[in-house]
């Protein structure tokens, strides 16, 4: 009679153990699908118009990325006309986008921003996280860093900006 109830107690703690490691398994956010997202932030020179920003389309399959898209469509201001470097964007912005395929979603929600009250990307020294990870195009780092922040936007992760507590 022990053995029965003992086969018993385990077999039940065994079910309850497989129902909650389901159940958890079940909860965890799993990425697979087509998801938009954006960034945007006041443009400093023309305070009244076009922001300075980016919309993507992002792919994803089993959590890993599969695919960038720039749908920004004139929407925001991607790159500024008066930048002595604007070619370095055009011409490497597909490679840009290219680079996040193959991606864990998790490691790129986990590469942190640093932004200006404003919402503008620090420079390069303060966004060297980009460059460790090998998304950032060399005197391009306010681009790259607006893609980047519209591919985390599309995955649901939230970028506040202008919250720079001031002394008194």
């Amino acid at each position: 009679m022990k053995k029965i109830f003992k086969a018993l107690a385990v077999l039940a703690a065994t079910t309850a153990i497989g129902a909650g490691i389901g159940m958890a398994a079940g909860c965890s956010k799993g990425y697979d699908g087509v998801y938009y997202g954006e960034y945007h932030y006041p443009n400093a020179w023309n305070p009244t118009g076009t922001h300075y920003g980016m919309k993507v389309r992002v792919t994803v399959e089993n959590n890993i990325i599969v695919k960038v898209e720039d749908v920004t469509k004139g929407e925001y201001i991607v790159v500024s006309d008066g930048w002595t470097d604007k070619d370095i964007w055009t011409a490497d912005e597909s490679y840009l986008l290219q680079k996040y395929e193959g991606l864990a979603v998790s490691d790129v929600l986990a590469i942190q921003v640093f932004l200006e009250e404003g919402g503008q990307p620090y420079a390069r020294d303060k966004n060297s996280a980009l460059g460790e990870n090998g998304i950032l195009i060399t005197n391009a780092t306010q681009g790259s860093c607006r893609l980047l922040l519209a591919v985390q936007d599309a995955l649901g992760k939230t970028t506040e900006y202008g919250r720079i507590e001031k002394a008194d």
